[in-house]
């Protein structure tokens, strides 16, 4: 009875070491299926993060355009119905002063040196 206690104790343990191996290689099986999944979704969840910083700045640009456009429309509407607007650019722009008026313009640009003014040089 004990050469067959052994012998079944020696099976038991074979098969148990079978089940285990088949075990890890259904598990490494998994999680080789799931590394080629996300292996071949990376490129287009990349492409989607990218969309998405492209539509923000889309969507940027889009609400700068929109504010320039009501910018402009309203200076058109300024140009077609206020003559007070039309005078302050056209005196503004075209230098136009009214008779016995005094002009005194403040340029924000720098002077220019003259063309001839050279640095003298020390002797």
């Amino acid at each position: 009875m004990n050469t067959a206690a052994r012998s079944d104790f020696g099976q038991r343990r074979e098969r148990d070491y079978w089940r285990t191996v088949n075990r890890l290689l259904i598990f490494l099986i998994g999680v080789g299926g799931l590394v080629v999944t996300f292996l071949f979704f990376y490129p287009e969840l990349r492409r989607i993060d990218a969309m998405g910083d492209d539509l923000t700045q889309l969507q940027k640009q889009n609400t700068d355009e929109a504010l320039l456009l009501r910018q402009q429309q309203r200076e058109v509407e300024w140009l077609n119905n206020d003559p007070a607007y039309v005078e302050l650019i056209a005196r503004d722009k075209l230098s136009v002063m009214k008779e016995g008026e005094t002009v005194f313009r403040l340029d924000s640009e720098t002077p220019l040196e003259p063309e001839n003014h050279q640095p003298e040089h020390q002797q």
